[in-house]
């Protein structure tokens, strides 16, 4: 979940920004990034998307490193 707060950071969004590209509340938002476990799964796949949406590309973790993200590189 903390990757989903980095990502928004990265995307330059605020919480009631992304909640209102994701079509979710403010709340969820700070739920989702505070690691709550009680987010339906539907609302973290919106802001997982919505995100995506703003160019935002997540990576698993691997043996050295754990989970990151990125900004997609813009069609050139």
């Amino acid at each position: 979940m903390g990757a989903l707060r980095a990502a928004r950071a990265l995307a330059g969004l605020s919480q009631d920004e992304l909640a209102a590209l994701a079509g979710v509340s403010r709340q969820i938002v700070a739920r989702i990034e505070k690691g709550e476990s009680n987010v339906l799964v539907e609302a973290i796949e919106k802001v997982r998307v919505a995100l995506e949406g703003q160019g935002v590309v997540f990576m698993d973790g691997a043996a050295g490193h754990g989970p990151a993200v990125a900004m997609a590189r813009p069609d050139r």
